[in-house]
């Protein structure tokens, strides 16, 4: 899978799974009810990256690494805005939600069966293991486990997906957590760097290049 998949579906599942989202029965078992932080493990087909995500009800924020370069993704699920923060060379993409290929559906409080199946102990919190299913005639699907807290923070997420004709497989691990109020700073976009506002329909190209300009500066 290419830098740039893993990228949007590392995204798909981070943004989309671990915010609330309606079950198809009255109860939404993945509603957040708390501001926290949490350290992060997240594994894709390819690879295992560490990181550290911020999350409200409203936005998130997550720190990583790509090919050994720091990675920030922002999310303003309450705005339908995005922002992916590159540190090398430094500066901010734009976008939409729909381009990080988020089901936006599920964002927006539907689309999403969830099954209650047991109560399990996941680094080291107390958590309810929940039967996630999501399948649109767009041809975008999910399945997999989310293992949350009665407060709706996600403790591991494990699933396989298909967006755009993309398959894949993600595991996300979610530990050290720390509940309290966050910053509203967090969740901006960053001051004193460049901004280029990209449209949905450009973003995987522009991945692409990026991608293939990094590739010719390490033969270098």
């Amino acid at each position: 899978m290419s830098s740039r998949r893993q990228v949007l579906l590392a995204s798909a599942g981070l943004l989309g799974y671990a915010w609330p989202a309606l079950a198809a029965t009255s109860a939404n078992l993945l509603q957040l009810r708390v501001e926290y932080t949490a350290t992060s493990l997240i594994s894709t087909d390819e690879r295992t990256a560490p990181g550290r995500l911020w999350r409200t009800r409203s936005a998130l924020r997550h720190e990583g690494k790509r090919h050994g370069r720091a990675l920030t993704v922002i999310a303003r699920l309450d705005r339908n805005l995005g922002w992916l923060v590159m540190a090398e060379p430094r500066f901010a993409i734009e976008t939409d939600l729909s381009a990080l290929d988020l089901p936006l559906d599920v964002l927006n409080g539907g689309g999403m069966r969830q099954i209650r199946e047991a109560r399990e102990r996941v680094n080291g919190l107390d958590t309810v293991r929940i039967r996630v299913e999501r399948n649109t005639g767009s041809g975008s699907r999910f399945s997999g486990h989310v293992w949350a807290t009665d407060q709706g923070i996600v403790a591991r997420l494990a699933g396989e997906g298909e967006s755009r004709g993309q398959r894949g497989r993600t595991l996300m691990n979610f530990r050290d957590v720390q509940i309290g109020p966050l910053d509203p700073g967090l969740f901006e976009a960053p001051r004193g760097i460049q901004i280029v506002r990209v449209d949905g329909g450009d973003l995987a190209t522009l991945l692409e290049g990026m991608e293939a300009a990094g590739r010719i500066g390490l033969r270098r």
